[in-house]
């Protein structure tokens, strides 16, 4: 039996017959052209040097070549061999949910199903390492502790389902937590885990598990399965689930907690319908590598190179061969069979080879982020916004379509909307960029009357950029306004309450200390920073948290 490694480009096989029509029609609307420049007992005479069966052979050979070399890049694999593996490689957990929120079909044909095809792909691409399979709901089992023999830790997939775990829900803190301990403890790299779900937390803290992985020396790659526009989550006896209100439960992707949690374990994260496995695959393959101990494991034996062959012997032979009568080959010099190959046949694999790379996710990305930046410019706000999102859809963990996001939300007046995109900003390691969205919020909470909120945030950015001279300005206003609020207030109160002192206290009113501008001390500055960055991890803290972290009774999908 033929398995194949790359499948997904037997797609192409479908150009052949498209070519071969083109081809016929092609002869067919040359033959009515001749008509019409001669005469029909002309056209035999002008044309008898050529043969059509010739010809036909002539293109048949081209096709051929063209059908082999589309069966070697799917690469044909067959014939089991034993190997023994002895090499270097890390640690991967691959932690599936296995909830019921994971039956929606917004992912056909349904996230389960989908994500287990996905995972079954990304392991062939992890031989040289060792995995481990671990499924969970409301608890996390393990199915395959760490091995080097991928082909068995694929088959415990098959018997993942949410009717094979004991407890319902949700839990991504405890499958993080049981995920870890499958890692060697004395061991701070070359550990990987890859959190597939849809994000549908119900209990427990996955970003203080996230935390802990990390200081134990594991990444966190979260793998998003399902849409942010959500499905309903089927039952058992055909119907829907409800919520104790009686309501149909829509069940949608948790992109935001997922992100963060997999930036906070120096990780990535990726969406299932935009997931490029060579990508993600390439991450790990970038861990740092530790020897494995040596396994025995079947492996099936590549043969594409036998299809390879036959591709580019019948692709020459169709170069070559000859469609006139009584030749069978072309009485030209090999120099000028390779030269009219370069210039006829060259420019169909140079097609080929586009359309097996696939399109550039990076220019697409780089397409929608300048026709969102034109946009924004241009004030039409809400097709920025469309623009940006599609930009997410293809890198939904790019800080930097997040920070255009948030411009386009601050110049819109949605000010919350804003600060919770640029808090995304915050989480990526390039400081500039982490000033920048500081200075950004402070502007946010200052157009929301915020004075304390954004002089933190100013002091915050200064602390990341000591030369951002419009920090400094709006540090500085920042103060002056409050000063202005200050001695209003304290007029007001003094009008409003005129009451003398009681006897044998000298109660002295309290000096306000006054700021100056730009002079705040590094101790001052440090305890602002240290204030503020606690308060933007509680509200990524809220933002994440749906329920709190005691199991609550009525949801189980």
């Amino acid at each position: 039996m033929i398995r194949w490694a790359a499948p997904q480009y037997l797609y192409l096989l479908l150009a052949v017959p498209a070519l071969a029509v083109l081809l016929t029609a092609g002869e067919a609307l040359q033959r009515r052209r001749m008509r019409r420049l001669a005469d029909a007992e002309l056209i035999p005479r002008l044309t008898g040097s050529r043969s059509p069966r010739l010809a036909l052979l002539k293109w048949a050979l081209l096709l051929a070549g063209l059908s082999f070399l589309v069966l070697a890049l799917a690469r044909p694999r067959w014939g089991e061999k034993l190997q023994v593996h002895k090499g270097r490689g890390i640690d991967i957990v691959v932690a599936l949910d296995a909830s019921r929120s994971m039956l929606a079909s917004d992912v056909k044909p349904s996230r389960l199903e989908a994500a287990k095809a996905a995972i079954s792909q990304l392991l062939d691409r992890l031989s040289a390492n060792q995995v481990a399979i671990a499924a969970f709901a409301g608890e996390c089992y393990v199915m395959c502790p760490l091995t080097p023999d991928v082909e068995a830790a694929k088959l415990f997939l098959d018997i993942i389902d949410p009717g094979n775990i004991p407890k319902p829900g949700t839990n991504i803190q405890r499958a993080i937590e049981v995920s870890s301990t499958l890692f060697n403890p004395k061991e701070n790299a070359s550990k990987a885990l890859v959190l597939i779900t849809d994000g549908d937390n119900l209990e427990g803290d996955p970003l203080a598990a996230a935390r802990a992985a990390a200081g134990q020396g594991i990444r966190i790659y979260a793998v998003g399965v399902g849409t942010p526009e959500g499905s309903t989550v089927p039952e058992g006896g055909g119907g829907y689930t409800k919520d104790r209100d009686d309501k149909i439960v829509i069940s949608r992707l948790a992109e935001r907690m997922m992100l963060v949690m997999a930036k906070a374990a120096d990780g990535r994260y990726f969406r299932s319908q935009t997931v490029n496995l060579d990508q993600l695959a390439a991450e790990l393959e970038r861990l740092k590598k530790k020897d494995i101990g040596g396994g025995e494991f079947v492996e099936y034996e590549e043969r594409y190179q036998y299809f390879l062959a036959l591709a580019f012997l019948l692709a020459f032979a169709g170069v070559l061969v000859s469609d006139r009568r009584g030749s069978w080959f072309d009485t030209v010099r090999l120099p000028r069979a390779l030269e009219r190959l370069s210039r006829r046949r060259l420019p169909l694999l140079f097609v080929l080879a586009s359309l097996c790379a696939g399109p550039s996710a990076l220019a697409g990305i780089g397409a929608d982020m300048r026709a969102g930046n034109s946009l924004t410019d241009k004030g039409r706000y809400d097709e920025a916004l469309a623009k940006y999102q599609e930009a997410l859809v293809r890198e939904p963990d790019n800080v930097k379509i997040h920070y255009n996001i948030a411009r386009a939300l601050y110049k819109a007046g949605k000010y919350p909307e804003a600060i919770s995109e640029y808090q995304l900003c915050l989480l990526t390691k390039d400081a500039k960029l982490q000033a920048r969205s500081m200075y950004n919020i402070g502007n946010c909470q200052f157009r929301q009357q915020r004075l304390d909120d954004a002089i933190a945030a100013y002091t915050a950015a200064l602390l990341l950029d000591p030369r951002d001279v419009q920090a400094k300005q709006n540090l500085e206003f920042c103060y002056k306004e409050k000063d202005k609020q200050g001695q209003s207030d304290s007029t007001q109160q003094n009008q409003q309450q005129q009451k003398p002192q009681p006897p044998g206290r000298d109660q002295q009113p309290q000096a306000r200390p006054q700021p100056q501008p730009g002079g705040i001390s590094k101790d001052q500055a440090d305890r602002i920073l240290q204030a503020l960055q606690n308060k933007e991890k509680e509200n990524l803290k809220k933002q994440q948290q749906r329920t709190p972290r005691q199991e609550s009774p009525g949801r189980d999908w």
